[in-house]
């Protein structure tokens, strides 16, 4: 039996209802080169701000990004959802002609690091502005992704923009990608959440000739100490990282939520002579010789360490009064 069954015969009313064709047009080339002038320069694009203008006075429906239970204890906070905010950044991390990801004299890949930084800011800068534009003194439950494609790196971020009933607007509006229970339970006991970090770091380290045939040779059980010992320092380096990525616009107490993602895979590292009489580069023990075109393929690890969380600052021994809200928002 099928789920629907379609009528043999239209209804008498619907005979005689006329059918009409929408049409969708795509984005003039002239309005899209408006929304990249106005994004190169700092700007939202215009249909952004159609948008948010349409939403604060009432025409369109706000959007929460809160499930229905979250939405209710937010409520409680007397915490009022204004419109639902984004942004969004792909970047392009520095690369030869070949498409190589440069290393720097530390073998790290700090133009691919840059990236992310890069595309994080941007992105989480678009959504501010666009919450700041609809009177915002938050955006919660900012939900975000990041993703990386050879080496392009996005990040998105979409959030519900909010404002604390009784206080004036910051000039910079909080960020938190806690969910509602998160946020009503730190801020019944003093905690306001107020700013997402990021943490990121990669080193590509060459190995010899001893880890290549231990891993070619796996006779028996043993560490890879000098990977090992490289991982752990990725992950210190990403640590310091989100440390100071959630401190640069508030002061912070400490890190919740914190998600921690991370990869060792093996590669390659391509070195090129650097002056006219060398004749290869040593490498744990291992002499790699360059080829006829002043190239050596070394055998590596990159060492990838990620991770994110949301900044939050002590401001009350127990629930948070509007008071405590406003006195941290003037000082910053």
């Amino acid at each position: 039996m099928p789920l629907f069954r379609r009528p043999s015969k239209p209804p008498q009313d619907a005979a005689a209802t006329p059918i009409t064709n929408r049409t969708y047009e795509s984005e003039s080339l002239e309005d899209a080169q408006a929304d990249q002038d106005q994004l190169e320069s700092g700007d939202l694009p215009s249909k952004a701000k159609i948008r948010l203008n349409r939403t604060i006075s009432g025409e369109l429906p706000w959007m929460s990004t809160y499930a229905i239970p979250d939405f209710i204890l937010v409520e409680r906070l007397r915490i009022e959802p204004l419109a639902q905010v984004t942004g969004t950044c792909y970047f392009h991390a520095a690369t030869d002609n070949q498409g190589h990801i440069f290393l720097d004299s530390n073998l790290e890949a700090a133009n691919l690091v840059r990236a992310y930084y890069r595309a994080k800011d941007e992105a989480l800068s678009r959504l501010i502005q666009e919450a700041s534009l609809v009177g915002a003194h938050a955006v919660l439950n900012a939900r975000y992704r990041f993703r990386r494609e050879e080496t392009v790196v996005s990040f998105t971020i979409l959030g519900t923009a909010v404002r604390f009933t009784g206080l004036n607007p910051p000039k910079r509006p909080l960020v938190s990608p806690l969910s509602g229970e998160e946020t009503y339970k730190l801020m019944t006991r003093g905690w306001l959440p107020v700013n997402m970090a990021l943490g990121y770091h990669w080193h590509c380290m060459p190995v010899g000739f001893s880890t290549k045939f231990s891993i070619a040779r796996n006779w028996y059980n043993q560490e890879f100490t000098d990977v090992s010992e490289q991982f752990m320092q990725s992950r210190q380096l990403a640590i310091r990282k989100m440390h100071q990525d959630g401190a640069r616009d508030y002061p912070v107490g400490g890190f919740v939520g914190v998600k921690v993602d991370y990869s060792v895979e093996e590669t390659e590292i391509l070195f090129m002579r650097s002056g006219m009489f060398d004749n290869g580069i040593t490498v744990g023990g291992t002499f790699f010789p360059y080829d006829d075109a002043g190239r050596a393929e070394v055998p590596a690890f990159n060492t990838e360490f990620f991770v994110t969380g949301a900044s939050v600052v002590r401001l009350a021994s127990g629930k948070l009064s509007p008071s405590d809200i406003a006195r941290f928002l003037l000082m910053t």
